[in-house]
Parts: C-alpha cells; sequence; structure tokens
C-alpha cells in the first residue's frame, strides 16, 4: 500500500517549520513530524509533542499533498 505525502506547517515559538513526510494516515504523518521536528530543533520527541498536542494553541497544520492512486 502505497502512501500518502503530508505537508505539515509548524509554529515553534515563533519559528516557522514547513516539513513534509510520507504516511498511510495524518496521525502518523504528525508522529512523523514531531520526530522531525525533536531533531531539528536538538529538543526531546516528548517535549515538542505536548507542545503541539496541548490544544491551547493554534499553531499547526497538516495537509495532504498528493494523495495515494487507490483514494483517487
Amino acid at each position: 500500500m502505497k502512501n500518502n505525502l503530508y505537508k505539515g506547517t509548524f509554529n515553534w515559538y515563533g519559528e516557522n517549520y514547513t516539513l513534509y513526510t510520507h504516511a498511510k494516515c495524518q496521525s502518523k504523518a504528525f508522529s512523523n513530524f514531531v520526530t522531525q521536528l525533536s531533531k531539528l530543533l536538538e529538543r526531546e520527541r516528548s517535549a515538542v509533542s505536548v507542545y503541539f498536542v496541548d490544544g491551547s494553541k493554534d499553531n499547526w497544520k497538516i495537509t495532504v499533498e498528493r494523495r495515494r492512486k487507490d483514494e483517487i
């Protein structure tokens, strides 16, 4: 099964990051993005995850850039 291409935009304390990943669903894409950001920011993965999932800020967005052919 092929994966969708996702684009993620994230605001980390005023710094904007645009990332891309392939995943089967949006929740897996979010997990991939958190891993990428934790490496870029040199922070613990759990700290990055909590910052974006606590729900207090509208500081991230994930969109599908390209769908799998079997979904079209």
